[in-house]
């Protein structure tokens, strides 16, 4: 108090120097929390590019890692098949007799994997002459083929249980002439490890590449490629087209950079970067792009599966964020500069005051002071306020964490103003897009970090049959006809909790996609095996999705709904990947929308180290 005095004394004394010391100072100091607020706006969002490149490089990493799991799976499963056919003549050796003997079970086993994009079984002799075809052939039974590499290496290099993949190749004879193909072949031993033949699959790989390579897709021109190392040749370009280009003479002459780029691939590591290329909207322009890489390990072979994502797309995302970010700090300008005219009215009011008392020379001290102590609580408001002007340098480092921050500092300017009528307007304006912000930085945060997957063998039944029970009444009250077909003999191994989560919001998709439409309202869930795949389809009658959006249900943040799009979809995606299923949607205009998701029967399968091992020795 007697501090206080002293002050007083003193300002009444100085009053004019003093005061306008106080002015300028706190002048000064609005001026450079402006400039500090606009030039670090300019870096926040240079260093929110850079950061926001590598999350989305990671997520497009992470997309690879788990459709290239996918494929080495599916070749997997052909080894284990050709190692099937090879031991059901390994006893009683390869002819036309026992190939006719064991028909009924090679067409069986050829229908079972008809899922798989197999054009055809077929099993040679020693000799190379074909002994059986499923489908039936009767142009190729018979014929010779000991001039294939698939059967020479089976004869003379290949060993039991060890599976032949060929080069890219287009088929020259049958009926299948013309088609992209590849070759899995294993050769069939007896007992003591004589050579008696070879069985191999024809695989289409335009369908392979369409159903795990090209679906796989970010953005509006994100596309998943297909490289092989060991033949330095494309097998799905980076615009998304099944080819047979060479590195050397397509990429050197003139994208040197994503030359350089595939050779360093050769040594089978993942990895993320980016490159210049061809831009699919101007073929006469070039546009960099972000890459995530991952290699397919399949026998001794070598591919290299990459996602990539034209940068300007990106950034595209990341100015929604900066954006949001940016109306922030012109709500702390504004905040910055109503505190400073405030206090500066304060000021200026208190010297009117003061010169009113220095010329009366009646004013009581204690007066005085307690007037002098409420000026230093306005200055001490004052500067509360011109703290919320420092928590815009948080928006520098972090975009996420200073939210809570700013939203608290919010509620107490809004709590001690009192405001009414637009100023209150204002203050909830504010206050929902920092909610909205936050809920979107969530979003992301939950579609880049997925919790580990906890798998058991379960059965889809109860699980559906809990989720139409919950929405029963919305069916109700909107109309909507529902009809199940299920079987009871199905189980998968897979995370009950999050597969329920994806049937969840495909349920709710289609009730809201139904509520939009007048007419007979339908919904229907069909629960059936492909092996070795579980299929569940859900199915509405609505009012269809039109193409250019049909293409986009699973890009983040795109949405037709006027209230505004999240993670939904993207997030349902990245739990059926990770299970190494698939999930599509077939709709257009005016017809129905089918959502088919496939689930492998058994569960992801995780990578066996021994065997990758080999596959590097």
């Amino acid at each position: 108090m007697h501090a206080i005095s002293r002050l007083f004394s003193t300002i009444t004394i100085r009053k004019p120097f003093w005061l306008w010391v106080a002015i300028c100072l706190l002048v000064g100091v609005s001026t450079a929390a402006l400039i500090g607020i606009l030039h670090t706006t300019s870096a926040v969002r240079q260093e929110a590019q850079t950061r926001f490149f590598e999350q989305y490089n990671r997520q497009q990493l992470i997309l690879a890692e788990q459709a290239a799991h996918s494929i080495e799976e599916t070749f997997a499963t052909f080894r284990r098949n050709l190692s099937l056919v090879a031991s059901l003549f390994e006893e009683d050796g390869v002819n036309r007799e026992r190939a006719q003997l064991l028909g009924g079970t090679l067409q069986r086993m050829y229908e079972s994997l008809m899922e798989t994009d197999i054009i055809d079984l077929v099993v040679f002799d020693k000799a190379g002459t074909v002994v059986a075809i499923s489908p039936s052939d009767e142009y190729t039974l018979g014929r010779n083929y000991a001039w294939r590499d698939y059967y020479q290496w089976a004869r003379d290099e290949g060993r039991p249980g060890q599976m032949y993949l060929s080069p890219f190749m287009r088929l020259e004879g049958g009926q299948n002439r013309g088609d992209k193909a590849l070759i899995v072949a294993q050769g069939i031993y007896s007992k003591q490890g004589d050579f008696n033949g070879v069985a191999m699959f024809t695989l289409n790989f335009d369908k392979l590449a369409k159903r795990q390579v090209l679906s796989v897709t970010i953005g509006e021109h994100g596309f998943a490629w297909l490289v092989d190392n060991n033949q330095q040749s494309v097998l799905v370009d980076p615009l998304g087209r099944v080819t047979d280009l060479d590195f050397t003479a397509t990429f050197l002459p003139r994208w040197p950079k994503l030359y350089n780029l595939l050779i360093s691939m050769q040594d089978g590591r993942p990895g993320t970067g980016s490159y210049d290329f061809v831009d699919p909207v101007d073929p006469n322009q070039s546009v960099s792009k972000l890459v995530g890489y991952q290699p397919i390990r399949i026998e001794d072979r070598l591919w290299t599966l990459g996602v990539a994502t034209p940068t300007r797309e990106v950034d595209a995302l990341l100015s929604s964020f900066l954006q949001q970010q940016e109306r922030y700090s012109g709500t702390l300008v504004v905040i910055i500069f109503t505190g400073t005219f405030i206090l500066l009215s304060a000021l200026l009011s208190w010297n009117h005051i003061l010169a009113i008392q220095v010329d009366r020379r009646t004013l009581d001290l204690a007066e005085a002071r307690n007037r002098l102590e409420s000026t230093f609580d306005e200055l001490l408001s004052s500067k509360k306020l011109a703290a919320v002007g420092h928590l815009a340098l948080g928006l520098a480092h972090e975009i996420r964490n200073p939210l809570s921050a700013i939203r608290m500092n919010i509620q107490m300017i809004r709590k001690r103003t009192k405001a009414e009528g637009p100023l209150e307007e204002h203050f909830s304006i504010v206050e929902e897009e920092i909610l909205r912000l936050n809920r979107l930085v969530n979003d992301v945060m939950d579609f880049a970090r997925a919790r580990p997957l906890r798998l058991e063998q379960t059965s889809l039944n109860p699980i559906i049959h809990r989720v139409m029970k919950l929405f029963a009444q919305r069916f109700k009250e909107a109309g909507i006809h529902t009809e199940l077909q299920l079987r009871d003999d199905l189980a998968l191994v897979c995370d009950p909790e999050q597969i329920e989560q994806v049937i969840l919001n495909l349920v709710s998709n289609a009730i809201e996609a139904l509520e939009e439409c007048d007419g007979y309202r339908e919904l229907t869930l069909i629960l059936r095996r492909h092996r070795p795949y579980l299929s569940l389809q859900v199915i509405d009658n609505g009012h269809g999705i039109a193409a250019d959006d049909r293409e986009k249900v699973f890009d983040p943040f795109y949405t037709t709904k006027v209230s505004g799009g999240g993670l939904g979809l993207p997030t349902l995606q990245g739990i059926v990947l990770r299970h190494q299923g698939t999930i599509t949607v077939d709709s257009a205009p005016g017809e129905k929308t089918c959502f088919t998701l496939l689930l492998p029967l058994e569960g992801p399968q995780e990578h066996d180290p021994r065997q990758q091992n080999e596959s590097e020795i």
